[in-house]
C-alpha cells in the first residue's frame, strides 16, 4: 500500500483547535479567560485587599465631597460635592489600575511566568488576562460607587449611569495596560513599587479630580494635559454632570484612545519579559 501523506498546511500533530486563524484565536481567548479567572479568584481569597481599598475611597469622599463641601460651596452650578465625586471615582479607578502591574511583577519574581509561557499561545495573553480581571474588579466597584451618586448631590439618570460606567471602564482598561506596561519594563518588584508610588501622587491631584482645572495658572494646565488621567476625569465629570468640561468630550476620548493605543503597542512589544 501506499501511505498518503498529510498536508504540509496541516501537520498531523497539530492539535486540532490550533489549525487556522479562527482556532488560534479561540485559543487565545480561552487563555486570557484562564488567566483573568486565575487573578479574580487571587483577589476573591485577600478580602482584606477589597477593605483597604473601600476605606480608601471612603476617605477620599469623607475629606473632599464631605469636609470640603460647606467651605468651597459650588462649582458653577454644581455643589463641590457633586463636582468632585467623579474625580474621586477615578482615582479609585486609576490608582487600582495602575498598581495591577505589580501582580505581573511578582509572577515573574516567583516563577510563575516562565511557567505560563511555555503555554503554545502568544506572549501577550498573559497580560491581557490580566487586564480584563483589574479591569472587570475595578468596574464592578464603580458600579457600586455610582450607586451612591444621587447622595453626593449628582442628578443621576439611567443613562448617565451607564455612560459613567462605560468611562470608567474604559479608564480602568487604559491604566490597567498602563500598569503592565511599566512591569514590563521595570524588573524588580521593589523598584516596580517605588516607580509606581512616585508617579502616583502626581498623576491624581494633577488630574483636576478634586479642583476646578479650568481655574489653575496656564503653565500648571500645560502640565495637566501631559497627564493621562486628566482626560478620563473631564470624559466622567462631562458625562455624570451633563458639560463644564475641560476639553469636549470626544477631545478626551479620542486621547484616551490614542494613549491605549500607544500602551497596547508598548505591551505586545515587551510581553514575556
Amino acid at each position: 500500500m501506499t501511505a498518503t501523506n498529510a498536508p504540509a498546511s496541516a501537520p498531523a500533530c497539530a492539535p486540532p483547535g490550533l489549525v487556522g486563524d479562527d482556532g488560534r484565536l479561540r485559543v487565545a481567548l480561552r487563555a486570557i479567560g484562564v488567566i483573568a479567572h486565575r487573578d479574580l479568584l487571587r483577589q476573591a481569597k485577600r478580602p482584606g485587599v477589597l477593605i483597604s481599598q473601600g476605606a480608601q475611597i471612603f476617605f477620599f469622599v469623607l475629606v473632599y465631597a464631605v469636609g470640603f463641601d460647606g467651605m468651597i460651596g459650588s462649582v458653577g452650578d454644581a455643589p463641590f460635592s457633586a463636582y468632585v465625586f467623579p474625580g474621586i471615582i477615578a482615582i479609585q479607578v486609576v490608582s487600582i489600575g495602575v498598581a495591577s502591574g505589580q501582580t505581573y511583577a511578582w509572577d515573574r519574581e516567583y516563577g510563575v511566568l516562565r511557567e505560563l509561557l511555555v503555554a503554545p499561545v502568544p506572549p501577550v495573553c498573559l497580560p491581557l488576562g490580566k487586564v480584563v480581571a483589574g479591569a472587570g474588579t475595578v468596574t464592578a466597584q464603580s458600579t457600586v460607587m455610582l450607586a451612591f451618586a444621587p447622595l453626593m448631590g449628582v442628578d443621576l439618570t439611567a443613562g448617565r449611569f451607564a455612560a459613567a460606567l462605560g468611562c470608567y471602564a474604559l479608564a480602568a482598561t487604559v491604566f490597567s495596560v498602563i500598569g503592565l506596561c511599566l512591569a514590563t519594563v521595570i524588573t524588580r518588584v521593589q523598584t516596580l513599587q517605588a516607580t509606581v508610588q512616585l508617579a502616583m501622587f502626581p498623576m491624581l491631584f494633577l488630574s483636576g479630580s478634586v479642583f476646578s482645572p479650568q481655574d489653575v495658572p496656564a503653565w500648571l494646565g500645560w502640565i495637566m494635559h501631559i497627564n493621562p488621567m486628566t482626560y478620563a476625569v473631564d470624559l466622567a465629570r462631562q458625562t455624570l454632570l451633563g458639560g463644564g468640561g475641560l476639553l469636549p468630550r470626544w477631545a478626551d476620548l479620542g486621547a484616551l484612545a490614542a494613549i491605549l493605543a500607544l500602551a497596547m503597542t508598548v505591551l505586545r512589544l515587551r510581553s514575556g519579559r
